[in-house]
């Protein structure tokens, strides 16, 4: 974008009442995000407006240490939030972690820490400080100087008596129990009874139970029920209606963060910008970040990873597009009608169930295809192939997208997002099935064959030993011996073949067998694809060698050898 378009865009982005900032700040760089908000008067106003994930999403994507400004900004309810979120994994607190947060908070804004205190859950605090600190009180029939020796070394009242499980936090426990001390001895003698005859278990059930509440307020579902957007939709579609959420009274704008994210061009895309009013959008944006939500509950991302947590939130909008391109045709007037009447988690779901059908049928060839006849298993792929089969393994399965020479974008492996990313999908389990085959021919036992090895060589152990490397070394014994085997080139050989192994002599010979173990044409089609890279990468790296430049045979990866 020219520099005079930018300047502009940011002269208006200073000039916006504190809401409409809010929608868009998610469009923009976090430390850019961070600058803008601290260059306005109103920057309190600012944060306070925006959604708690977005505000959460921002200190990680900062880093919370140096967001700091931006936390001492934060209202009541999104640093509870906050905390929420970093406290808790499942239904266990965290209570070292805790500590962290609110020496962060202390640092941000002692009043805003204050009024945390003055406002927290009793049953949270009574949880912590059980976990935070030890309490006792002097038994009542020994004299004071004498129990002191016996007792904990700090006090506010000279009754309870505590100390620190965390040393490294002792200067920021005692400013915490001094604000509660000072604010009402009341409260303080109730904590410390509570920190010392309270069930643990009954306090952290109650805690637990506030805290889920406060995460369901702010689309955050708990863990099992997020593991349901996992599901297969089945043939019965529950029902929508609508329901825009008006804005509270403090004035928080939708969720941003996947609108920031969502690929204009996508379909998905292209059909919310059609959608004319604003409160059927901003219920649109609120599904949208429920069902990132969901996602990151559900792959239990790590909230501390900003990375992590957007690459959840693209992929919940990828699967919605998916389950859109599928449910309208790739028709944006039927898109259009769906997103309206159609939750959009069962979009996900539905895209979820086709991904998974591919994963699958992929899995089954792993498990119990060829693969599993192959002593390194996977590892028995060549090259691009193996990383093809890892990623579409993976707890999300993802596709290899082709690189970009002109913008320099290198290839990159990406969620399903079309139906022709299903076809796709489904064509590389089609190639890795009919790999099987082009092994199956070859009838050989890689172990026996893994005992002739040279150590000195690329290919030096079992799992070196790829297809591509058996049917490369079978094609050279052809070349050589005038007999296809799969046997390791004797190294007191190779200088006297190696200049006879030019690309294009590997080339026919091995197209020449796929020809002669291949009848079906579509059989051949799917080897061709599984040989192509392979051959390729040989002519670009054994094309550069002559026969007075030849390579030395342990810089060769294509070929087994032999002492």
């Amino acid at each position: 974008m020219p520099a005079n378009i930018l300047d502009l865009n940011e002269k208006r982005l200073e000039r916006l009442p504190v809401r409409e900032l809010a929608r868009e700040l998610m469009r923009l760089p976090a430390k850019r995000r961070m600058d803008l908000i601290l260059e306005r008067t109103d920057s309190e106003s600012v944060v306070a407006a925006m959604d708690a994930n977005d505000l959460f999403f921002t200190l990680q994507e900062i880093g919370p240490d140096d967001a700091l400004p931006i936390l001492g900004l934060a209202s009541l309810e999104q640093v509870n939030h906050i905390f929420d979120l970093q406290w808790w994994r499942k239904d266990a607190i965290e209570p070292a972690r805790s500590l962290t947060w609110l020496e962060r908070l202390s640092k941000a804004s002692n009043r805003k820490l204050v009024d945390w205190i003055s406002h927290a859950d009793f049953e949270l605090l009574v949880s912590f400080f059980k976990e935070w600190i030890t309490v006792d009180i002097p038994p009542e029939d020994i004299d004071m100087l004498e129990a002191r020796e016996s007792l904990p070394p700090k006090t506010l009242d000279d009754v309870y008596f505590w100390e620190a499980k965390y040393p490294q936090f002792d200067d920021l426990l005692m400013h915490l129990l001094t604000v509660i001390y000072e604010t009402s001895y009341g409260f303080f003698k109730e904590l410390m009874n509570g920190v010392l005859y309270a069930l643990k278990e009954e306090t952290e059930e109650d805690a637990y139970r506030f805290h889920s509440a406060r995460l369901a307020d702010h689309a955050v579902p708990d863990f099992y029920d997020a593991l349901r957007i996992y599901t297969d939709p089945g043939a019965n579609e529950p029902g929508k209606v609508l329901s825009p959420r008006p804005a509270d009274e403090e004035g928080q704008v939708a969720p941003s963060l996947a609108l920031a994210l969502l690929r204009e061009s996508d379909l998905l895309g292209r059909v919310l910008k059609r959608v004319d009013r604003t409160d059927v959008a901003e219920a649109l944006q609120f599904e949208l970040a429920s069902l990132g939500n969901k996602v990151i509950v559900a792959d239990q991302v790590p909230l501390d990873n900003a990375g992590a947590l957007k690459n959840a939130v693209e992929k919940a909008l990828a699967y919605v597009n998916l389950g859109l391109e599928i449910r309208s045709g790739g028709n944006e007037d039927n898109a259009l009608e769906i997103i309206g009447n159609t939750f959009l988690e069962h979009l996900f779901r539905l895209a979820q169930a086709e991904a998974a059908r591919v994963r699958a049928r992929l899995a089954a060839v792993v498990r119990n295809g060829w693969l599993a006849q192959c002593p390194s298993g996977s590892r028995c792929l060549d090259g691009e192939w193996f990383d093809a089969v890892e990623e579409l393994l993976g707890k999300t399965p993802k596709l290899q997208r082709a690189g970009d020479a002109a913008s320099g974008r290198a290839p990159r492996f990406d969620f399903f997002r079309t139906p022709l990313d299903i076809a796709e999908g489904n064509r590389v389990v089609d190639v890795i099935m009919g790999a099987g085959r082009l092994y199956g021919a070859l009838s050989v036992d890689p172990n026996r064959v893994a005992e002739q090895l040279w150590s000195g060589g690329q290919v030096s152990a079992p799992e070196d030993i790829t297809l591509g490397v058996m049917i490369l070394t079978a094609g050279a014994q052809e070349i050589i011996n005038g007999k296809w085997a799969v046997d390791p080139i004797p190294l007191r050989d190779w200088a006297d073949v190696r200049t006879r192994l030019a690309p294009s002599e590997i080339d026919r010979v091995v197209m020449d067998w796929v020809y002669t173990v291949e009848s079906d044409a579509g059989a051949r089609r799917m080897a061709e694809a599984y040989l192509s890279p392979l051959l390729r990468d040989y002519d670009s790296d054994m094309g550069r060698y002559s026969a007075v430049n030849p390579p030395e045979p342990e810089f060769v990866p294509y070929f087994m050898f032999r002492d």
